[in-house]
């Protein structure tokens, strides 16, 4: 577990460092130095990251299964037959997949953050900055490229970044809402109602689903479970529960959304792209609210929105001019995402996580 403290103390450090508004080309150079180490440990990491026999096992035996009858996305699985003609070390394939999600994820937080290395911090607290990554956090990684395109309005590009996403994860085809959801101009007031009104769907659901127990609700139920169990992906989070994964999306989401609320005119005055990201993180706290008591795992679909949190999160310090006050908002946000981090190392998955094994 030490080596993922060390890596939160080092990312605290010199995320500290970046608020305070320090020569950019500095920061950057931290900031690529951080993301390369990461890389790094992507690929000579063992045994270890969620799913990882399923992924392993796959690697070694899909020269043997028939493209036809694979049951992972078209381009993950043309990757895999590719890299294991050549060779039967796993950790090779690691290395170009790795590459594939730290080039885009990199390059998107260098280009939609204000503090790269904040958000990297955050992103290494709610999901270790996908060193332990799976294949929907590859597409995750292009998806948050894509949004580049969407603030040019290029949509061909933005498409076939979608389209190749979907490659990897199939649940990347419901960010092609993005387009619109990210340049739509909805009043805080319309938002929190729209958002509160798909935690009442979910309600209605939820009783609607029980009343039909065993029937056609627990029909639906299990396909949709079926689609999205650990057979066809990677990192659900059937086995932590419903009301666990409620509460946890009640406490993260709305701390997030009401702080974006709150500064809201602030910030949209002096950077209006703040607009969109917030727009799609709030579109992802939708689905994830609407779709929960349908399915536990159909939280994933929310993912690709959801990871804009780590955008907002940098906006809030760079609206904070006075350096003691954004010194005190550092501190609070270092203890949360610490306790989000120990969220993930204390949680159902921990043996997936700890202890971190190296191949050598």
């Amino acid at each position: 577990m030490s080596i993922y403290i060390i890596i939160f103390t080092i990312l605290s450090l010199f995320s500290l460092i970046e608020s305070t508004n320090l020569d950019r080309r500095i920061t950057v150079l931290f900031y690529i130095i951080f993301c390369f180490g990461l890389y790094v440990l992507s690929f000579i990491r063992w045994e270890i990251g969620t799913d990882w026999k399923n992924y392993y096992d796959y690697f070694q035996s899909v020269g043997g299964i028939a493209f036809e009858d694979d049951v992972f996305e078209w381009f993950y699985s043309i990757l895999t037959r590719i890299i294991s003609s050549f060779t039967d070390n796993y950790n090779v394939f690691l290395c170009i997949a790795g590459l594939i999600l730290f080039s885009f994820q990199s390059m998107a937080l260098k280009k939609l953050s204000p503090y790269p290395t904040i958000s990297l911090l955050f992103l290494w607290s709610i999901q270790f900055a996908n060193v332990l990554f799976v294949r929907q956090w590859i597409a995750i990684a292009i998806l948050m490229f894509s949004v580049i395109y969407i603030e040019k309005k290029q949509f061909i590009p933005f498409i076939l970044l979608v389209i190749f996403a979907a490659g990897f994860h199939r649940t990347s085809w419901i960010f092609v809402f993005a387009w619109w959801i990210y340049q739509m101009n909805f009043s805080k007031k319309t938002m929190l109602l729209l958002l509160l009104a798909s935690i009442g769907f979910s309600i209605i659901i939820t009783k609607a689903l029980e009343l039909l127990s065993g029937g056609i609700g627990g029909v639906v139920q299990a396909k949709i479970d079926t689609y999205l169990s650990d057979e066809f992906n990677d990192d659900t989070n059937s086995e932590i529960g419903l009301l666990s994964v409620i509460i946890r999306g009640f406490a993260n989401k709305f701390l997030i959304l009401f702080t974006s609320f709150y500064l809201y005119d602030k910030i949209i005055e002096k950077y209006p792209q703040f607009r969109g990201y917030l727009n799609l993180y709030w579109f992802g706290a939708i689905i994830y609210f609407s779709t929960i008591s349908i399915s536990v795992v159909f939280v994933r679909i929310s993912y690709a929105f959801d990871v804009f949190q780590i955008i907002l999160v940098a906006y809030f310090f760079k609206l904070i001019e006075s350096p003691l006050l954004r010194f005190t908002a550092f501190l609070l946000l270092v203890c949360y995402l610490f306790l989000r981090m120990r969220q993930q190392l204390n949680g159902p998955y921990a043996d997936e996580f700890v202890p971190f094994k190296l191949f050598f």
